[in-house]
């Protein structure tokens, strides 16, 4: 089973921040999960939320800020002093940082309009053959699909969303990858009816060993984890 480090490591560090994934990867990880969204003048950026008032310094919403300003803002000093000064990070930030310490990383698209560019960034970091690419938009995922065949391309659903057959059926037909969904959603008959459909199955957000350990159990592909041990762990993809 995969454990993805979501957000890269929140519990030790800002989420999605740089200073996320280097504490990911000292703490075990070996792949990562982040959200990518927008700039007004359309840079990728590293962010969850569509506002900016919770983890920076800032106000108002994400995509109304040009990346000068973004790039300008506090990320880190919310989370603990020692980290003020984190900046936001922008994708390219992120992708070195992971080649840089050979993680696997797991992109999630809260935005539509910028996947040309997010493809073009992921090719040019020489992290073509360790992201995954998902997005709860399925015209983002039509296009990756169409820009490259053969990468790995994930459905996220959402909060107490149920992986319906409906869904599943729809996941085979664009050519998906696999589906990434919240944990509640997740008993063992969606993971025997998702494997039975060839699709992997990745299950969002774990926060405790017990669940961790049911999950496995049940047999899904992944989870994304808020928990980071600090034993290296290599079940990662390559």
């Amino acid at each position: 089973m995969v454990l993805v480090g979501h957000r890269g490591d929140p519990r030790h560090a800002p989420e999605n921040t740089l200073a996320s994934f280097e504490t990911a990867w000292r703490h075990g990880r070996r792949a990562v999960e982040c959200d990518v969204r927008a700039s007004r003048d359309g840079v990728p950026i590293v962010f969850h939320d569509a506002t900016l008032a919770r983890v920076t310094d800032g106000r108002g919403p994400v995509a109304n800020q040009s990346w000068k300003r973004l790039r300008a803002l506090d990320a880190g000093a919310w989370f603990h002093r020692r980290f003020a000064g984190e900046p936001v990070a922008s994708l390219p930030g992120a992708l070195a940082t992971c080649r840089r310490r050979s993680l696997a990383l797991f992109l999630d698209l809260k935005v539509t309009g910028i996947e040309r560019r997010v493809h073009r960034m992921v090719r040019a970091a020489g992290m073509t053959r360790r992201c995954r690419l998902a997005s709860s938009h399925v015209s983002a995922l039509n296009i990756f699909r169409r820009l490259r065949p053969r990468v790995p391309l994930y459905r996220v659903t959402g909060f107490h969303q149920p992986i319906t057959p409906r869904l599943i059926a729809s996941a085979r037909r664009l050519g998906l990858t696999g589906v990434i969904a919240y944990a509640r959603s997740v008993t063992p008959a969606v993971v025997r009816r998702v494997a039975a459909a060839r699709l992997e199955l990745y299950v969002w957000t774990v926060r405790r060993r017990a669940e961790e350990v049911r999950f496995r159990r049940m047999g899904v592909t992944g989870i994304m984890t808020e928990r980071c041990g600090r034993r290296p762990t290599t079940d990662a993809w390559h």
